[in-house]
């Protein structure tokens, strides 16, 4: 029976997107370059706190010790006002506690610094059980790499075909594919259905009520 479940975190179970926003433009403008738009930080995100920052300068190329400045001033500041506007979406609660009754397995597994995403499971989460949380971690390849997602089988103790990964980005679905786990990929995230799609979702969800709906006869 597949009742393994791994979640990514910001833009599947956490709206993060504002706090992240506030704490990279506050990087950005320290440095003297000027602030972005909340709504563009829903493609700059996604693939860790570096290339966050590339995104962003995508136009405007950095060397990559002041693409470091701003992530040191961006983490000194995220640590400090993570939790100021972030919330779990509508429907998370009751998802979690149905999965959490009727025996799954859950673990998380972000690119997001492994301090942050301990932090935010701590501070959002802790109301359910999850086996495994894994941010971003020195010496360990960064999602689309399946390297943590097998880690997290093996810790787990299943196979990886008997897991379902549900994500928001194209990053997600193509951990899940890679590491040969079923990919659902969660519509009300930061990014839109045809990247999903394109990536390898096996499954689309509109909603958290559809992953209750998916998983009720597992």
């Amino acid at each position: 029976m597949k009742k393994n479940i791994v979640f990514d975190l910001d833009g599947t179970l956490l709206d993060t997107l504002e706090d992240i926003a506030i704490s990279a433009n506050f990087a950005l403008v320290s440095l003297g370059f000027e602030a972005q738009e909340r709504e563009k930080y829903r493609y700059f995100v996604g693939e860790g706190v570096f290339k966050l920052f590339e995104n962003i300068f995508a136009s405007n190329p950095q060397t990559p010790e002041r693409i470091q400045e701003a992530v040191t001033l961006f983490q000194s500041h995220y640590a400090k006002q993570f939790n100021q506007n972030t919330k779990l979406y509508d429907g998370i609660s009751k998802m979690l506690t149905f999965l959490q009754k009727r025996g799954f397995k859950m673990a998380i597994l972000s690119n997001k610094p492994d301090s942050f995403t301990k932090m935010c499971a701590m501070k959002y989460l802790r109301e359910w059980k999850f086996d495994v949380v894994f941010g971003a971690r020195e010496g360990i390849p960064r999602k689309p790499n399946p390297e943590g997602a097998l880690e997290i089988c093996s810790l787990l103790h299943v196979k990886p075909d008997a897991c379902y990964y549900v994500g928001d980005t194209m990053i997600d679905m193509q951990t899940a594919n890679n590491a040969g786990m079923i990919a659902l990929g969660a519509l009300w995230g930061f990014r839109e259905e045809a990247e999903l799609k394109e990536h390898g979702a096996k499954y689309l969800v509109k909603n958290p009520s559809d992953v209750i709906k998916l998983l009720a006869e597992v």
